[in-house]
């Protein structure tokens, strides 16, 4: 009996759609994270939109006969979902509004669909507990490090991530991580105090 390449390289396809889309994230300190953030905020989405947008590309190549990089950078057109923000309570950084727009890339868009395993999919009523950064080339904040900086927060305080979603692997062992650390709103106020 012949197998033709199309006949396995179909079932391969086939199967490949059961799994669920899961990002894997190398776990990073909590210390870290709060280094990293410029905005730490709780807060529930008021509002979600799917927007297409001018995005500014950034990559470097290697000049051969210079030896060199060299810098390269094109505007292309993306998919985006804003959400609104209404703020609660500001761990770290300063801001003097009550809302605030967050950016993520991935959505969908007049029937053009971008996204990515490792984004947060947050929906409207959303309690959130996130890591942000300002954009510099926009009046939105992301999150620092997509869906492993981007929790839900839960009616008793605990934060937790996606569990569908994100998968934390530790070092070269690859042990799953259910929970970040801290894992409570109260946990945090305790870890900034000191």
């Amino acid at each position: 009996m012949k197998i033709k390449i199309s006949q396995i390289l179909g079932l391969l396809g086939f199967s490949l759609l059961t799994v669920p889309a899961q990002a894997s994230f190398f776990y990073v300190p909590f210390d870290q994270l709060l280094a990293e953030a410029e905005l730490i905020v709780t807060g529930e989405i008021i509002h979600k939109s799917y927007v297409k947008k001018e995005t500014l590309n950034n990559w470097s190549v290697r000049n051969h006969l210079m030896g060199q990089m060299e810098s390269k950078s094109k505007i292309k057109m993306g998919v985006f979902t804003d959400y609104e923000l209404h703020v609660d309570e500001v761990f770290k950084g300063l801001i003097k509004v009550d809302i605030i727009d967050i950016e993520e890339s991935g959505g969908c868009y007049d029937g053009i669909c971008a996204t990515s395993s490792a984004d947060y999919y947050y929906e409207v009523g959303d309690r959130v507990f996130i890591f942000l950064k300002e954009r510099a080339d926009r009046p939105y904040y992301r999150s620092t490090r997509k869906g492993y900086t981007a929790y839900f927060l839960s009616d008793d305080g605990r934060i937790y991530r996606n569990p569908d979603k994100v998968k934390i692997i530790n070092g070269s062992g690859f042990e799953r991580t259910h929970s970040p650390k801290p894992t409570t709103l109260e946990e945090i106020r305790t870890l900034l105090a000191e």
